[in-house]
């Protein structure tokens, strides 16, 4: 109930008290009275028929909108300014549109038809790839508020649900494409993935639990978890940790650590940094290192690197997620991840983002969680140890 209802209703009902007591001295009333009560009651009146009114003030429902950049501006751009906008080329965002215009979510339960996917894919990738509020992305495209947040709720579902078809571990032929991709970079054989983290900054703090997502660097955000190929494509991820959980935490819960017996065949292994716990299936860097081991950490780097530039090709693609503006965490989770599925979606159709920089979230930051409390993971760390020395072997043998 609004202030000015309030204090409406407060008026009608100290005018009722008035009139129930003037009722009371009958004895007393004059002409003057009758007058003053037949005015009581048409001011009553008036107020019962103000209170029905819904708002005490006029409201203006025809706001200007246009869309004319989107119909006329937009279409004249050639490729290299439409993918600025749209942040993809016009070939692939038609085969966006096509992929995602059989999703269910498109068909109207009712007469009135919905806007054409293709209006509705503008302004969710508007949203994601820029810094614009809502209000900017409704203006340019000519939109209510309300109606850009129900199109971007439409796109993120049909997106999503391509996320199988999009994101998935190597195996058969693949798996030997990976091997073979890493292993030209610098020569490291059996690569299957290179691991790392990166934070998703939230503009504003989490309604609930808020504390959980304050970084060190005093920030509130998202934990991600990431697995790449040689060419960066993510092969398997992991979102919506508190930004306050350490690498390692995220790592051991991870859908790759629980499913790690059936996903690393034969040799293979993930490379990360120190930040992740040694193990036949991950290896890291030397620590502290001597002559030969400063060198396979040299050529190391060179592997595990491409993680970091996938992170950050995406947050520069789309940078409506390097701070996300949302009330709701699930909203923010779903926007990253149609951000890693349609930067695979786009790598794999030859459509990369040159400018980019490496994952700025990318410190090592250990603070003791790599010291095992159980037999099984000391043991997991020894055998990471001679896996990383016959890795070293390998390597120097072959030059």
């Amino acid at each position: 109930m609004s202030r000015k209802r309030k204090e409406l209703q407060q008026v009608i009902e100290e005018k009722l008290i008035e009139r129930i007591l003037l009722e009371l001295d009958e004895e007393e009333l004059t002409d003057s009275n009758e007058e003053q009560e037949e005015d009581t009651e048409n001011f009553m009146l008036g107020l019962l028929a103000l209170n029905e009114v819904r708002y005490l003030e006029p409201r203006v429902y025809n706001i200007a909108k246009s869309q004319y950049w989107y119909n006329n501006i937009l279409p004249s751009y050639d490729d290299i300014r439409f993918k600025k906008i749209m942040r993809k080329f016009p070939e692939n965002f038609k085969v966006l549109v096509n992929l995602l215009g059989t999703h269910p979510i498109f068909i109207s339960n009712n007469i009135k038809q919905q806007a054409p996917v293709e209006l509705q894919l503008a302004v969710f990738l508007r949203r994601l790839g820029s810094k614009e509020d809502v209000f900017s992305v409704c203006s340019r495209y000519g939109i209510a508020e309300g109606t850009v947040l129900l199109y971007c709720k439409r796109i993120m579902k049909a997106i999503i649900s391509h996320k199988a078809e999009y994101v998935k571990w190597p195996t058969g032929q693949d798996r030997k494409f990976v091997h073979d991709g890493f292993e030209a970079i610098g020569g490291i054989e059996d690569i299957i993935g290179a691991i790392d983290g990166t934070h998703f900054i939230l503009q504003n703090a989490p309604q609930k639990e808020k504390y959980l997502y304050f970084t060190r660097k005093k920030r509130y955000a998202l934990h991600c978890q990431g697995i790449v190929d040689h060419r960066g494509i993510f092969i398997n991820y992991d979102v919506g940790w508190p930004g306050s959980v350490h690498d390692a935490k995220v790592y051991r819960n991870s859908h790759f650590y629980s499913n790690r017996s059936s996903l690393i065949k034969g040799n293979d292994f993930l490379i990360g940094d120190s930040a992740y716990p040694l193990s036949p299936f991950l290896i890291k860097p030397f620590s502290k290192p001597n002559e030969d081991q400063v060198m396979f950490n040299r050529i190391f780097s060179s592997h595990r690197i491409v993680v970091e530039h996938s992170f950050g090709r995406i947050k520069n693609r789309f940078s409506g997620i390097r701070e996300i503006s949302v009330k709701k965490i699930s909203t923010a989770i779903n926007m990253i991840d149609c951000s890693i599925i349609l930067h695979n979606f786009l790598e794999s159709h030859k459509d990369t983002w040159e400018d980019y920089d490496s994952n700025e979230d990318d410190e090592e930051d250990n603070n003791g969680l790599n010291n095992f409390d159980n037999d099984n993971e000391e043991s997991l760390k020894r055998a990471g140890e001679a896996k990383r020395n016959w890795v070293m072997r390998k390597l120097f043998t072959s030059y």
